[in-house]
């Protein structure tokens, strides 16, 4: 008897920023309820979208049935329209004659599904399917904070401060209490 199994899977990047450095997680869910997910602080969205279909095979056996469901078009038309063969064909260039992005990853998931029988089904993103509304959740709730480090400066460096933290005043509400508290020290 054959394993069979269906997975939601997404990923989601602070900015959804193609370009990367970004904070990003992505969100597994199998139907059966298992639920995974991860975060990296510098990636792109589709890296989070292909490392959430990487871990989805990962967590099936070898040689199962898998449907694997997904919003990205980045991810299930690489496979449906047959971008892979080609770019493989191509050395791993665009039809452009771009280097593929993300070929890392790719080539990890490429290993994983070889193994297995996997179909790549397209799911309209924030549409009410459960399934896939809970993998995004996964996926947003996994992106890392990016974290708010202030380094205490000697007095002479006490304007520099200041001006840093008014800064970060203007773009975070957090740090306008903490603008007035240095403001205040600094007039005393």
């Amino acid at each position: 008897m054959i394993d069979k199994y269906d997975v939601y899977t997404d990923g989601a990047c602070s900015n959804n920023q193609a370009s990367g450095g970004q904070p990003g997680g992505w969100g597994v869910v199998f139907t059966d309820g298992r639920k995974y997910f991860g975060g990296d602080p510098s990636t792109t969205n589709n890296r989070m979208e292909l490392k959430a279909a990487i871990e989805a095979l990962k967590n099936t056996p070898i040689g199962s049935e898998v449907n694997i469901y997904s919003d990205s078009a980045y991810v299930i038309n690489a496979f449906n329209q047959k971008w892979i063969p080609n770019w493989i064909k191509n050395g791993w260039k665009t039809s452009k004659g771009k280097p593929v992005e993300n070929q890392d990853l790719w080539m990890e998931l490429l290993d994983l599904e070889k193994e297995r029988n996997v179909k790549w089904i397209k799911v309209k993103g924030h549409s009410g399917n459960k399934w896939n509304e809970l993998a995004d959740k996964l996926a947003v709730d996994a992106i890392p904070s990016e974290p708010k480090v202030i380094l205490a400066l000697s007095k002479r460096n006490y304007s520099l401060l200041l001006k840093v933290v008014k800064e970060l005043a203007t773009k975070d509400p957090t740090f306008i209490g903490l603008f007035r508290e240095l403001s205040q020290d600094n007039n005393s």
